[in-house]
């Protein structure tokens, strides 16, 4: 089987860019959304215990067939291309603020 990948480079306009030149995939994150809204899971918002974990299991299995579907193959790694550029990391920033009485 023959791996092709979206055609992107490592950094580019497509990062933070629209338009049919910049954002490959479109097809594929717009069936994803509308398949995650319809089996009613959480894209946005407040999740109660594990449920945000019930819920990305759940995306990642239809996002599979989706991509199985459009004949394109998945990878979950937070930096599939090599190189400096931008990667997907999920960082996520905390900011704690202390009052000492």
């Amino acid at each position: 089987m023959a791996c092709w990948r979206l055609p992107w480079s490592t950094e580019g306009l497509y990062y933070c860019g629209a338009g049919a030149d910049k954002s490959f995939g479109r097809d594929i994150s717009d069936a994803h959304c509308k398949a995650c809204l319809y089996a009613g899971i959480n894209i946005i918002g407040p999740s109660v215990g594990i449920e945000a974990q019930d819920h990305i299991w759940c995306a990642r299995y239809l996002l599979e067939g989706i991509i199985e579907q459009a004949g394109v193959v998945l990878t979950l790694d937070p930096k599939p291309i090599e190189g400096d550029g931008n990667g997907a990391g999920c960082h996520t920033n905390c900011r704690y603020l202390v009052i000492a009485y």
